[in-house]
């Protein structure tokens, strides 16, 4: 009796090699953007004290601060992170420059979070937008949105949804 050989062939083993490249090579774009929504999370963690000086400004004032000194926060030189160079109030909404240690697809791109008031109703309380994201019907939104994150790097809250 012959005793066969047991064991892969060469292309065997070539098969295997590029299956595992071609997952690995769909597997590390998704892990960068997953890094950068983490990155761009921080980011808006930030801003909650800037958020919450500004609501406290809107219901002592019932108007929305201008900027910075206005909202009596720190210079928007001043509001930095480790992937944030600063964070700027104008006319009530929040713009936050990325940077720093950021990845380099988003870096010098703004994230806006904007105040939106009910309507027939200013002294509700305040919703904050995100993004792209829009007031819903009912809802007017204060300042400028001047976001220029890509879409895919922002949490879903932060991008622009349609209506039904």
């Amino acid at each position: 009796m012959l005793k066969l050989k047991q064991g892969f062939t060469l292309i065997e083993l070539m098969i295997v090699v590029a299956i595992i490249g071609i997952l690995g090579s769909m597997a590390i774009p998704t892990y960068q953007d997953f890094i950068i929504r983490a990155q761009t999370k921080e980011a808006m963690n930030l801003a909650d004290g800037v958020k919450k000086a500004i609501t406290l400004y809107y219901v002592a004032n019932k108007t929305f601060p201008e900027n910075n000194q206005t909202a009596e926060v720190p210079a928007p030189e001043h509001l930095i992170g480790n992937f944030v160079t600063e964070v700027e109030v104008e006319d009530g909404a929040i713009h936050i420059t990325l940077g720093n240690r950021i990845n380099a697809h988003v870096e010098n791109k703004v994230l806006s979070l904007r105040p939106a008031i009910v309507t027939d109703n200013p002294s509700s309380p305040i919703s904050w937008l995100c993004g792209y994201a829009e007031p819903v019907d009912g809802m007017t939104a204060i300042g400028d949105e001047k976001t220029s994150v890509p879409s895919l790097y922002l949490s879903p809250a932060c991008r622009a949804w349609k209506h039904r």
